[in-house]
């Protein structure tokens, strides 16, 4: 179990920011997942496609974890569809 840390996680097509609680062990694809869940199906189509994290203007890699990838506390993660900006 890693350490837990607030982030600010918009996800692309959504409105409204969610503060996403995750671990620095968690790898992005789990980040993903967690700020996913809070607006897909509520206020952004489900797609059936992967998702991607972005974190101060870059892509980040699915497989590492959020401290590899130097994620920050109360710093902000934009999530999208892999596949396109917006529907």
């Amino acid at each position: 179990m890693g350490t837990p840390m607030p982030v600010i996680a918009q996800f692309r097509g959504d409105f409204l920011y969610a503060l996403v609680l995750i671990e620095d062990t968690d790898t992005i694809a789990e980040v993903a997942e967690k700020s996913a869940a809070h607006s897909v199906d509520r206020r952004v189509a489900r797609r059936d496609q992967p998702l991607r994290v972005e974190y101060q203007g870059r892509v980040l890699d699915p497989a590492k974890t959020a401290a590899e990838e130097g994620v920050a506390p109360m710093e902000e993660v934009v999530v999208s569809y892999a596949a396109g900006e917006r529907p």
